[in-house]
């Protein structure tokens, strides 16, 4: 509860001056590479939203299409002008190869990945048209990555937030069942990666 009441603090002021302005130009310009706090605002917003003090529809549908064309567009600044990056350094460097072959080798799954790994989301649509990852599948992957990201920090931390005594009490009744899932969740998609992997590599 501490955590959260640090968050709406410091993200409740900017929330309050801008409103859905500070979403768009935060999430929006994560998808470019810039380091913004727009997961920490979406997560603001949506606990304010359980206040009545801002929409959740808004919230959710402002972040969702912010955060599928900054990446489109990060992807297509990336995609053309892969030298002029270079040129800067912005690209350059063994960590960038090694992303751009995992990105050929996983596909849409690491935009899906990235998403929830603060520093490798910013920079993962930039890699994925530096790599020229084709556009139908970057577009497909972009699209399933913001629905899943909006989902977990919008709409389900609203929903936790609204019941968390319950949800408590769910959680210590049946954790082991919950940790089951999310194993059984989480294998699925280790063997759809691998299954990839293994076409790729007889391509």
């Amino acid at each position: 509860m501490d955590q959260i009441n640090a968050l709406l603090m410091t993200m409740k002021p900017l929330l309050e001056q801008y409103g859905y302005l500070a979403l768009v130009v935060s999430i929006f310009l994560e998808g470019l590479g810039i380091p913004m706090p727009g997961q920490s605002l979406m997560i603001a917003a949506s606990l304010l939203a359980s206040e009545q003090v801002m929409s959740l529809t808004l919230v959710a549908t402002v972040s969702w299409l912010s955060c599928f064309l900054g990446n489109t567009c990060g992807y297509l600044l990336g995609y053309y002008f892969e030298n002029w990056l270079d040129k800067k350094g912005y690209v350059s460097g063994p960590k960038m190869q090694k992303l751009q072959s995992t990105i050929q080798t996983y596909g849409p799954a690491c935009l899906v990945i990235s998403r929830f790994i603060e520093g490798m989301k910013q920079f993962m649509p930039l890699a994925c048209g530096i790599a020229k990852m084709p556009r139908r599948e970057f577009l497909f992957g972009n699209a399933l990555a913001s629905t899943v990201w909006v989902a977990v920090f919008s709409l389900l931390t609203h929903f936790a937030f609204e019941h968390l005594s319950e949800l408590s009490t769910l959680y210590t009744h049946y954790r082991f069942i919950v940790w089951a899932l999310a194993a059984l969740l989480f294998g699925a998609l280790i063997m759809w990666i691998l299954k990839r992997r293994k076409a790729k590599r007889q391509m």
